[in-house]
């Protein structure tokens, strides 16, 4: 099935004061015939950061060119990408913090004065010449605000947070996406979805797309059968989830992310990223000195699981 992703502003659901701010400088930059300033897009995977990124290269009829920040090591490789660059192009990096420390370095005279100093020539024959690109508008997104430079982060004019989205900006893209893919289900059905999602637009998509596999096979399957075919269990609480609370349950004290981890043999970066924030937003979690704690509020669920 084809990934369906809103494609203009109009189109963005929730956020409205992102979306606000976007379509002034988007429409300035066209006004004005200038370049778009650089964008730096931060906060949790799956809200969003991606889709804007080329709602706003949509927004400037301009081509974007999308690369993983993890592929981004060797000063030769972000030289080759500013190179097949075009004027008011986009550049989207995606978790824009992998990239390597000395290469961001790199990026300070590109994205400031739009030109790279090359070493041309070996040994006592180089020198240093610089060389001139074309103007073009960086987009940044990260999960991980924290490992991209201050000096870096500094060269953005535009940065933006995306966090969840609240339960009508849910229910919005909820049915945005029921009338692309074309299905129907009841008010009540995409009430259950939209507390199940963990307020992640990405999440609302991949479980419209798979009601949409289910309801195409046996249109009788109710929601709640659905969901919890895909291992959801309640308020967005998946397997893996439950794994992690039961095991604090069972600890029964404070305990350390690295004990957790053996424990529920999952690895420390996939809890700390994937598992917790979501758990801590619920008040099911709370970290302290002395380690993680199950809440009263997280007894209570797993007492009426």
């Amino acid at each position: 099935m084809e990934l369906v992703r809103p494609h203009n502003l109009s189109e963005f659901k929730g956020k409205k004061d992102i979306k606000d701010n976007i379509s002034v400088y988007t429409k300035s930059s066209l006004i004005n015939n200038t370049t778009l300033d650089h964008c730096l897009f931060y906060g949790l995977p799956g809200t969003g950061k991606t889709t804007l990124a080329l709602i706003i290269a949509n927004e400037l009829n301009q081509k974007i060119k999308i690369v993983q920040g993890g592929n981004i090591q060797k000063p030769t490789d972000i030289i080759n990408i500013v190179l097949s660059l075009h004027e008011k192009d986009i550049l989207f990096i995606d978790e824009i913090h992998a990239i390597n420390p000395q290469v961001i370095e790199l990026l300070y005279s590109i994205t400031e004065d739009f030109a790279i100093d090359i070493n041309l020539g070996k040994d006592f024959n180089s020198k240093l010449t610089r060389v001139k690109i074309p103007r073009f508008t960086l987009i940044g997104a990260t999960s991980n605000l924290g490992r991209v430079p201050r000096a870096f982060e500094e060269r953005f004019g535009i940065i933006i947070y995306f966090g969840t989205y609240n339960k009508n900006e849910i229910l919005e893209i909820i049915n945005f996406y029921c009338k692309k893919y074309k299905i129907q289900i009841s008010d009540k059905d995409k009430n259950l979805v939209a507390t199940n999602c963990k307020g992640i637009p990405r999440v609302v998509n991949k479980i419209i797309r798979r009601i949409k596999d289910f309801k195409t096979i046996d249109d009788n399957l109710s929601i709640k059968t659905i969901l919890k075919r895909l291992g959801i269990i309640k308020n967005g609480i998946n397997e893996l989830d439950l794994k992690y609370l039961e095991s604090l349950n069972e600890f029964n004290t404070p305990v350390g992310i690295k004990t957790i981890s053996d424990a529920i043999m999952i690895d420390e970066s996939t809890i700390e990223q994937k598992v917790e924030p979501y758990l801590i937003q619920l008040k099911y979690i709370i970290k302290t000195s002395k380690g993680r704690c199950l809440t009263a509020n997280g007894k209570d669920f797993l007492a009426k699981i």
